[in-house]
């Protein structure tokens, strides 16, 4: 599939989606980034914009999400032309991911979902990133050698959350999670610690379901067991790949943060410390930051 051709596709998935009507509708833009911690490496830069819609049926609410984002990752020694001493490749993945959310109590949910994207050139990572750094950083321009290749990628996408309120405003929220597809093939668990108003919905979701303007506290971890990575291993089905990385299977990440809401619009921002993705990274950790912005349509 030519660049173009996806792109084409992406817009008219957008543009049919949004045609939907539902009771309540919000947009969402998602921006993670390592630069508030001096890097530009690894996990460097995630942006993604959803729309939301919900509808209810039997005292039960329906979400459907649709998200368009793109993940850049790069080595820590980013001006090096010689690849053999990355300790990271160049990776870059343009996705469009359509989930469905059942409440199924006042405090679980199942989600479930397709995630369709594409690595390589067409991802547009290379272009994304040194626009940035010409417009915002100046600084040169990075090569992007042997860049993980471009091929289309298709993923299912399933999470299960649960919560656990231990007295007014102090909860336990659990959330089980998975991707199964050619970029990934991983599940997880995250637990966390909620000070606020409990939801029936992940934390990280930012979904505006409250009627007050509350403010919520959270710290919590994520544990996750890897069978494939893509964009340190490659494909499964061939070794189109110039350059392949060992991948951990274990890997952990810290969360932090906090939500707060004012009207129609909802802010939340997260502090994540990064285990490694392949030994052969340089930090023990990785540090980013997550600013997501909610706003309410109806």
């Amino acid at each position: 599939m030519s660049k173009k051709a996806f792109l084409r596709f992406l817009i008219t998935l957008v543009v049919t989606i949004s045609s939907y009507s539902y009771s309540q509708q919000q947009v969402n833009l998602d921006v993670d980034n390592d630069l508030y911690f001096d890097r530009d490496f690894y996990y460097s830069s995630g942006i993604f914009l959803s729309y939301s819609s919900y509808k209810n049926e039997e005292e039960k609410t329906f979400i459907n999400h649709f998200k368009l984002g793109q993940f850049i990752y790069t080595p820590s020694s980013r001006y090096e032309t010689d690849p053999n001493k990355y300790d990271y490749p160049y990776s870059g993945y343009l996705f469009l991911e359509g989930l469905n959310q059942k409440q199924l109590s006042d405090y679980s949910s199942f989600t479930y979902g397709v995630n369709i994207g594409i690595t390589g050139n067409a991802s547009l990572a290379k272009g994304m990133q040194n626009l940035y750094h010409d417009l915002v950083l100046n600084l040169p321009n990075l090569e992007w050698k042997s860049q993980m290749p471009q091929e289309l990628q298709i993923n299912l996408v399933a999470n299960y959350f649960k919560g656990f309120k231990l007295e007014d405003n102090i909860n336990i929220t659990t959330e089980f999670y998975s991707r199964l597809g050619t970029y990934q093939l991983m599940a997880g668990i995250n637990i966390g610690l909620l000070v606020g108003e409990l939801k029936w919905l992940s934390i990280s979701d930012n979904i505006i379901n409250q009627l007050n303007n509350n403010l919520s506290f959270y710290i919590g971890t994520s544990q996750e067991y890897y069978l494939h990575d893509y964009k340190l291993e490659g494909s499964l089905f061939n070794e189109n790949a110039e350059l392949t990385m060992p991948s951990n299977k274990y890997r952990n990440t810290i969360e932090v943060g906090f939500q707060k809401r004012f009207q129609k619009l909802q802010l939340l921002t997260t502090f994540n410390s990064m285990s490694k993705d392949t030994n052969l990274q340089r930090t023990l950790r990785h540090p980013f930051l997550k600013i997501s912005l909610s706003y309410q349509l109806n």
